[in-house]
């Protein structure tokens, strides 16, 4: 009886907008309950370029293989390179099943069945309705229905699934060479590793893939099994830090509080950052000192929009003083943060000069805060997404076009070109301009000519965001004769 699932993560196109890839815990996580029933469980991480090795282990161990399954998120050329495996699996052996699970087929499955070669989708939280469907497979019994489980030949598509994550085992960390994956973060140190605690995000937001994976629901680990898990991994591989990859780590005011006092009392010392929900940090109020002082140097903020009126619209679930609320604790706190904001969701068209006018505000409170100003891609199986269509939204309808899905390109029609210029001058030059980073300040030191004109220049940008006119940057211009510089940034 075959024994053998493998399971592949293929290459993703993260650079320019990511300097590096993490460890692929997706597929390690849906290894961990496979390995607790016995079976013998290969992973192979296309972005660490082994290719020949690949397709070696591939080769040997295709004769024993239950089933192949392969993880695709939408964009980052990764369905791509996924369906490229997919065809050469089956070149080699037409009878073993090819999976496939992720984002991607969570919210669009029924597109992955016109490729010839995919033979069943996993939606949602994959761990549970995998290893189902590999027991089902291994004992060849007749085909039966499994939650989270799409057929080729479906009849209806089975909804996504999520489950307790407490319940799953521990990540086998065994299975990845770790040290292939130890990074060096500006902030949290230089031996950092990434972490996923919990599944879902209890929030409603409009433009959220969340929603439509997993229903609005949070299952975590608990404070206790997040802090053992942490602590192991942070001895076993001698890391000085943590990036949570949860959608939203502060859902569960007490679970924060008890794993940040944890990793105090236990004298875990490394540094960590994590996502929020503005909310969440509210709530936490005081306990986020208790957070801060056992390490937490980094938050992302989701703050989506200084219009009350398009929080509302989008279902954000807090207000415009709740994120400010929010900020202004971390700037308390002296927590580095980073707040994004979303321009040109349908249906709200009026909301970016307030949602400039409150980054500025963010930036006042601490000049390091980071604000990053996106522009709205829809997702399918969001709430937004037949708005954006009902608005003139094509989306792609190929496979091909979903794999490079680029969501920092414009992607919707209704963008006033105005708008575009206005929002990337600010994001990328103005706010920056105003709050530079040390290396340009300790410059200017040296520099009286510069300093003098930087003085000026900045009174002139002051005006155009209050006046909301930023266009003809001179400053630019001057910033390129002065310094070589285009812009300017804290990695700098």
């Amino acid at each position: 009886m075959k024994n053998t699932v493998i399971l592949y993560y293929p290459a993703i196109d993260f650079k320019p907008f990511y300097p590096c890839f993490w460890a692929p815990l997706s597929i390690l996580s849906v290894a961990a309950p496979l390995m607790a029933e016995g079976f013998k469980v290969i992973l192979l991480d296309g972005n660490l370029g082994n290719r020949d090795s690949d397709i070696r282990v591939i080769k040997e161990s295709l004769p024993d293989c239950i089933c192949f399954g392969i993880s695709a998120m939408i964009g980052g050329g990764q369905l791509e390179r996924g369906l490229g495996m997919s065809s050469f699996v089956k070149s080699l052996s037409g009878k073993v099943p090819i999976v496939f699970g992720g984002p991607l087929p969570t919210v669009i499955p029924e597109i992955l069945f016109k490729d010839p070669t995919v033979d069943y989708v996993v939606r949602g939280q994959g761990e549970q309705p995998f290893l189902e469907l590999v027991k089902l497979l291994q004992s060849d019994q007749p085909k039966r229905e499994i939650a989270g489980v799409v057929c080729k030949n479906y009849s209806e598509i089975s909804k996504p699934v999520i489950h307790d994550k407490e319940t799953l085992p521990p990540y086998p960390w065994h299975l990845l060479d770790v040290e292939g994956y130890v990074r060096q973060d500006r902030l949290l140190g230089d031996r950092v590793m990434n972490f996923v605690s919990s599944q879902g995000c209890p929030h409603r937001c409009g433009f959220c893939s969340e929603v439509s994976s997993y229903g609005c629901k949070w299952k975590p680990m608990s404070a206790e099994r997040t802090l053992s898990e942490v602590s192991d991994l942070v001895r076993r591989f001698n890391l000085d830090g943590i990036k949570f990859y949860d959608a939203n780590f502060f859902v569960d005011k007490q679970r924060v509080i008890k794993f940040s006092q944890g990793l105090i009392d236990n004298k875990v010392n490394i540094n960590w950052a994590a996502s929020a929900h503005p909310l969440g940090l509210k709530k936490l109020a005081d306990g986020l000192g208790i957070a801060r002082r056992s390490g937490l140097k980094r938050l992302l903020i989701g703050a989506e929009s200084g219009s009350q009126a398009a929080l509302d619209y989008i279902n954000k679930g807090c207000t415009t003083k709740d994120i400010m609320d929010a900020a202004e604790l971390c700037a308390r706190h002296d927590i580095s943060s980073a707040f994004t904001f979303i321009v040109g969701m349908p249906g709200i068209f009026d909301d970016v000069d307030a949602t400039l006018e409150m980054a500025l505000k963010m930036k006042k409170l601490n000049g390091n805060f980071e604000i990053n100003i996106h522009f709205y891609a829809p997702l399918p199986g969001t709430p937004l997404y037949e708005e954006a269509k009902n608005l003139g939204y094509a989306p792609p309808i190929s496979l091909l076009e979903w794999s490079r899905y680029n969501y920092y390109a414009i992607q919707i029609p209704w963008l006033d070109k105005k708008v575009e210029r206005d929002v990337r001058l600010f994001g990328d030059f103005y706010v920056d301009f105003l709050f530079p980073p040390t290396w340009f300040l300790v410059d200017l030191e040296s520099r009286p000519l510069a300093r003098a004109a930087y003085r000026v220049l900045r009174n002139l940008v002051q005006l155009r965001c209050k006046v909301h006119f930023y266009k003809a940057p001179m400053e630019k211009l001057w910033l390129k004769m002065t310094f070589n510089k285009d812009m300017l940034k804290r990695g700098d």
